[in-house]
């Protein structure tokens, strides 16, 4: 099997200030809710700021451990533009749910699917897998003081408006203090926004408010761009989409998927939309294809012509610098006149133009919310951004951070990282979680007595060492067949070394490791289009190319040569011929297995034909069996 190994090798430089940096989004205008006036207790073991990804998540972790522990979870999501979604029985602010199925997941379901998967009510295993817990798994807030067997309470709209670590307390907008034994900081991360796209340049309306610019994040603004789409699809359209992200390129290629039909459309045999709609992708200065900042050229290069295949205007090279309304005094309908630069390397103007379209969504990259952290005297980490913490996620005396905010300490890369994907999330705020159920446990008396209280098997103990991150979290992108990734460990093309390796004439699938610069250690691994499973079996687990990954990176592997780099890719079997001997000797097995069946069968029946008594030895066994009645009789005649 031959492999075909590229490469290339990065250094890191500084990016000088330009016109157009991106600056932090506040919150959005006449949508923060006022907050509710219900009396909590003074004190709670364990607050959470911030119901996302890494807020739930470390809830549940430390229910997992303290089954009695009580858990306010508190979410600022109505200061970003959280809007309340509708139920059966009105209107309400949603539970934690999965961000990333707003950008792709959504978008080609029917709008009736849409609307069931958007319910937050009732069993949503059933029917939903976008919200981690329904409303009811909650405790109501009112409920809190009374919860004697522990559980987690949800309080939405009155966020966290100041952290007080000495005295551990924190302060909610209706002015309320509580006190904390434990307090976790998930307050996530914020879209960057772009100035040039604040207001008109000609009237000063402001764009975001009036909806002709969008930042997408959250529910309320997945509704509203996909109602833009369906009209756009209708009638016809262009939309600008700003950024090389993942995000980005989502959003671009769900822009474009087919409107769905409605059931009452279906039944009335409505035709399929035939108006001509438009998405082109502004990919920013000096950047040349989509995420180009993760993935080697080559790679990037592949998810250029993906997009591009599937009908996005790409623009590499550019940026908006001015962004007028067509009709200013109509600033809710108006379209929208965007004028362009492209840009040659070194940044000269090669080229100004003007374009007409009808909504703009920017995704461009985010920040951290680290301001609750900051004023309250968190140090914060200058170059990634977020909280430090050590690698337990710890901040200071009895306060952890986690998620996209955390800047972490990588014991394995020997680096600090802070990592904005939800699966990050996911598993910074377990650990988090775990690690504060351990450094505040309750008596054991108590938890035995509650438990049999509660009828609760008293299976769980507490291991008061909390746990350093180790575990490398696999990060995942997909904007469809033939695009998409998973790995591990740090990937980053523009200050590591990239080898990339594929088979041969078959660019579709390939591994890529990234080396550090000083020494080619090995620091991440990414596996584009390959499947984790070495092997398709339901019956047995298959070994998995992610821990393969993860071990590779664990062991610090140094790849100088090439013969390194092709000896390390063999053993992902790019080329599928581990799976193709396992299906091979599975058939033989299934053969083997099926023949010895039926052998067993034809013994069984040739051993029941000869069992099954014959007519004439029926008859014989009869005689016999009179004869042996008149002997008998005979026998007992004699003896009389």
């Amino acid at each position: 099997m031959l492999f075909v190994l590229g490469f290339k090798a990065y250094v890191k430089i500084g990016r000088a200030s330009k016109k157009g940096f991106v600056r932090t989004l506040t919150a959005t205008k006449g949508v923060s809710a006022s907050p509710k006036s219900v009396r909590l207790p003074p004190r709670v073991k364990h607050v959470i700021i911030g119901a996302g990804a890494a807020g739930i998540n470390a809830a549940r972790a430390i229910r997992s451990v303290d089954p009695l522990a009580l858990v306010l979870l508190i979410a600022g999501d109505t200061n970003y533009g959280e809007e309340q979604v509708e139920t059966e029985g009105g209107k309400t602010y949603p539970p934690p749910y999965i961000r990333p199925v707003l950008s792709g997941g959504l978008w080609w379901r029917s709008p009736e699917r849409r609307q069931v998967m958007l319910d937050p009510l009732g069993d949503i295993r059933s029917h939903s897998w976008f919200y981690y817990e329904p409303l009811s798994f909650f405790i109501e807030p009112e409920e809190l003081s009374e919860a004697k067997e522990g559980g987690i309470c949800l309080l939405r709209g009155n966020p966290v408006v100041a952290l007080h670590p000495r005295r551990h307390a924190i302060t909610l907008a209706d002015g309320q203090e509580i006190q904390y034994e434990c307090c976790l900081l998930a307050t996530g991360a914020r879209p960057r926004t772009v100035p040039e796209l604040g207001q008109c340049s000609l009237s000063g309306v402001d764009l975001v408010a009036n909806k002709r610019v969008t930042y997408f994040r959250n529910i309320a603004d997945y509704k509203h761009l996909q109602s833009v789409s369906d009209r756009l699809h209708k009638n016809g359209g262009r939309v600008a989409v700003l950024g090389s992200s993942q995000l980005a390129c989502e959003l671009a290629t769900s822009f474009l998927e087919e409107r769905r039909l409605t059931k009452e459309e279906k039944e009335a045999n409505s035709p399929k939309d035939s108006a001509a709609f438009h998405v082109n992708q502004f990919l920013g200065f000096a950047v040349s294809h989509p995420m180009e900042d993760v993935l080697p050229p080559v790679l990037a290069q592949a998810v250029s012509d993906y997009e591009t295949e599937r009908g996005v205007v790409l623009s590499p090279s550019t940026t908006i610098v001015r962004a007028s309304l067509v009709d200013p005094t109509n600033p809710a309908e108006s379209r929208i006149r965007l004028t362009i630069h492209k840009r040659e390397e070194g940044g000269v103007i090669k080229e100004e133009e003007d374009l007409i379209v009808d909504h703009v969504v920017c995704a461009v990259g985010n920040e951290p919310r680290t301001e609750l952290g900051t004023k309250a005297g968190l140090e914060l980490d200058p170059v990634n951004g977020g909280l430090l913490v050590n690698s337990e996620l710890k901040s200071r005396d009895n306060i952890y951070v986690a998620g996209s905010v955390a800047s972490y300490w990588d014991s394995e890369l020997d680096c600090r990282r802070r990592v904005d994907h939800i699966s990050a999330s996911e598993d910074t705020g377990e650990l988090a979680g775990l690690n504060m159920a351990r450094s505040a446990p309750s008596p054991s008396h108590e938890v035995e007595d509650k438990l049999a209280e509660a009828c609760v098997a008293p299976e769980k103990t507490y291991d008061p060492l909390p746990s350093a991150r180790k575990y490398q979290t696999s990060l995942w992108f997909n904007i469809g067949k033939g695009a998409h990734y998973d790995c591990v460990g740090l990937v980053d093309s523009k200050n590591l070394i990239t080898r990339t390796v594929f088979l041969e004439g078959e660019e579709s699938s390939a591994v890529v490791f990234y080396l550090r610069p000083e020494d080619n250690r090995l620091m991440g691994v990414l596996l584009w289009n390959i499947t984790d499973e070495l092997f398709k079996d339901p019956e047995y687990v298959a070994p998995s190319r992610i821990n393969l990954a993860r071990s590779m990176v664990a062991d610090r592997l140094i790849l100088r040569e090439d013969d390194d780099v092709l000896e390390c890719a063999k053993q992902f079997d790019l080329g599928g011929e581990i799976a193709e001997h396992y299906a091979e000797l599975k058939a033989f097995i299934e053969a083997k297995r099926a023949e010895d069946e039926a052998a067993s069968a034809a013994v069984t029946a040739l051993t029941d034909k000869k069992t099954e008594p014959t007519e004439a030895y029926s008859q014989v066994l009869a005689r016999t069996k009179e004869e042996v009645v008149v002997a008998e009789t005979l026998e007992n005649s004699n003896t009389v």
